[in-house]
């Protein structure tokens, strides 16, 4: 459950305490991209701080933050040398893999699971308590995250290029994308699948007519499939993690 804990602190900080602004000028200037880094070192003290010893988490908060800001750093480097469309789904999902990895790597390192605080020994056993840790784990991921990685993939996969004009849709597309994710989610983290079928048709049904474009309508099937994937995938893993 503690490695659920650490993946959603890991995605707060690095989707939801940034604008998409924000998270474009980090990789253009440096100091930005510090402070992001030094935000991303607070939000793991903070949180942390009452499940584990505060000597051992300050520890591993900055090495955290430092591998955070040297990963980042390199995969910029990397953008701007191999800067091909198709490359940026590649990029994030690689970049993302490699924070997990860090961040599971160094609590094993450490051998944090055996510094934790009395009030973690006594909550963790308690089914809100992992109830709780299930749903803001999910949240954590296929809102924000899985929004960003869909519109990777559709950078990859498209040579077109779109117009500012074009950007209220696709607003309007995040939007939908999250609300359908979320209702999916809570439906699933139910045990309510038959209900799911109801969603995806009332999605089709609004845009019915647009299906007939079928530039459109491969978009519409890639999209609602990946999203849908997303979180089918994230809720049946951490079913497991968070339940061990």
């Amino acid at each position: 459950m503690i490695i659920a804990i650490l993946i959603s602190i890991h995605l707060l900080a690095d989707f939801l305490f940034q604008t998409s602004a924000y998270s474009e000028r980090k990789r253009q200037v440096l100091s930005t991209l510090f402070l992001h880094s030094f935000i991303y070192l607070i939000i793991f003290v903070a949180i942390l701080s009452p499940i584990f010893e505060i000597k051992k988490i300050i520890l591993f908060s900055l090495i955290i933050s430092a591998s955070h800001f040297f990963i980042n750093l390199i995969k910029n480097k990397l953008e701007k040398i191999f800067s091909q469309r198709r490359l940026q789904f590649l990029f994030f999902s690689i970049n993302q893999l490699i924070h997990f990895i860090t961040i599971i790597g160094f609590y094993y390192i450490l051998n944090l699971e055996n510094f934790t605080s009395q009030l973690y020994i006594d909550l963790k056993d308690c089914e809100y308590f992992k109830t709780f840790i299930l749903y803001i784990t999910v949240f954590s991921i296929i809102l924000d995250p899985a929004s960003v990685l869909i519109r990777k993939l559709f950078i990859s996969i498209s040579s077109k290029t779109y117009p500012k004009a074009y950007s209220e849709e696709l607003k309007a597309g995040n939007i939908i994308g999250k609300l359908e994710r979320t209702i999916i989610a809570i439906l699933l983290l139910n045990n309510q699948f038959g209900l799911i079928g109801f969603v995806l048709t009332a999605k089709s049904i609004a845009r019915f007519k647009q299906m007939e474009d079928k530039n459109f309508a491969e978009k519409y099937l890639i999209g609602t499939l990946t999203s849908f994937l997303i979180v089918l995938i994230t809720v049946l893993i951490l079913k497991g993690v968070v339940a061990n």
